[in-house]
């Protein structure tokens, strides 16, 4: 693990132990419009504070031709080491993987111990997948998840179900972010009533106030989000 003076993302990331990689959480309710471009800043703002992360994607499954976390976990010859010549950033399918873990007879902490032996141990693993997986896997490990939102209609209604699972059934103290588009007319004004909107029915049908903030997507590829930089020093 980073040094505690190094680690400038502290404040985002959950410790799953006091040994093995750091893990944040990213919650897929299928607005890929929003969750797509924040896991990407994610990725980039991480890298450039040294992190080697790795993006568990349990919307993808596995296969013969694209094997990932369920190979990992189903593997008695793997070699920590190996783990450590990847490259910085990488992506790897696991419905099957992470889906074999929610079925397991033992505690969520013990399962995301058992990832963590799969990576580099001053490395970031994010998970990326449904509320329903998510909760048994991190429920009483501390990690706050991101709900990414966008202001469709439908973005709402989902986010909204995903939250109320977090909240409820897993207690845990998710962080809405509220991804805007850079340059697009009147979409802060029209995202910030979206976002109010679901902190409002949080609030009022949940009795529970929710942690929300602001991500302007950058029209370019190039350079640090300051959004992001943001969020991931908070």
């Amino acid at each position: 693990m980073l040094d505690r003076h190094a680690n400038q993302a502290e404040g985002l990331l959950g410790l799953v132990s006091q040994r093995g990689p750091r893990m944040l959480a990213v919650v897929h309710h299928g607005d890929e419009q929003a969750e797509l471009p924040l896991l990407w800043q994610l990725c980039l703002s991480l890298v450039s504070f040294g992190y080697a992360v790795t993006v568990l994607d349990a919307t993808k499954p596995e296969s013969d031709a694209n094997p990932g976390l369920a190979e990992l976990l189903d593997s008695a010859h793997w070699n920590d080491n190996a783990s450590r010549d990847a490259p910085a950033w990488t992506v790897l399918p696991a419905g099957k993987g992470i889906q074999s873990l929610c079925t397991l007879r033992v505690p969520g902490l013990q399962s995301l111990q058992q990832l963590g032996h799969l990576f580099p141990q001053e490395g970031v693993v994010i998970l990326y997948c449904k509320v329903e997986w998510m909760t048994p896997l991190i429920a009483g490990s501390g990690i706050e998840p991101l709900l990414a939102v966008s202001q469709s209609r439908t973005s709402l209604i989902t986010s909204y179900l995903a939250l109320k699972r977090l909240l409820i059934t897993g207690k845990l103290r998710p962080t809405i972010v509220n991804m805007i588009q850079e340059g697009a007319p009147n979409r802060e004004d029209t995202q910030q009533q979206a976002i109010s909107s679901l902190s409002d029915c949080a609030k009022k049908f949940l009795g529970q106030d929710v942690k929300a903030i602001n991500i302007i997507e950058p029209s370019s590829e190039e350079g640090q989000n300051d959004d992001i930089q943001r969020l991931t020093c908070a």
